[in-house]
């Protein structure tokens, strides 16, 4: 997922135009969609540094390595979890992995009580 394409999704998250947006950044609206399109392969850290502190992200964020996201989409999968979840930082997503289990293995503790 390329950096452009993830500003996109926050920006469509907060249900902003392109237009507000670039005028956020001080940017114009064409420099915005071409981030967004992969047309400007290069953007500038004091941009970058923008995009973050306006959406509230670190910059590790859009630097993710492509094997994690590919984790976190397995993840999502094996637990039906919807790809609107998929700005949720990894650690809400474990903890709910490991809640889903701790609930089975529970519910596994009471029918075997329920058996004595």
């Amino acid at each position: 997922m390329s950096v452009g394409f993830k500003i996109k999704k926050l920006r469509e998250q907060k249900d902003l135009s392109q237009y507000s947006l670039a005028i956020t950044l001080n940017i114009s609206q064409s420099e915005l969609s071409k981030i967004e399109n992969g047309q400007t392969k290069k953007i500038d850290f004091l941009l970058m540094y923008k995009v973050c502190s306006y959406f509230d992200t670190s910059l590790e964020f859009f630097i993710e390595k492509e094997h994690q996201i590919n984790k976190k989409e397995e993840l999502r999968s094996d637990y039906n979890i919807s790809a609107s979840t998929n700005f949720y930082p990894e650690k809400i997503i474990e903890d709910i992995k490991k809640l889903i289990e701790d609930n089975k293995q529970k519910a596994k503790l009471i029918e075997i009580l329920r058996k004595k």
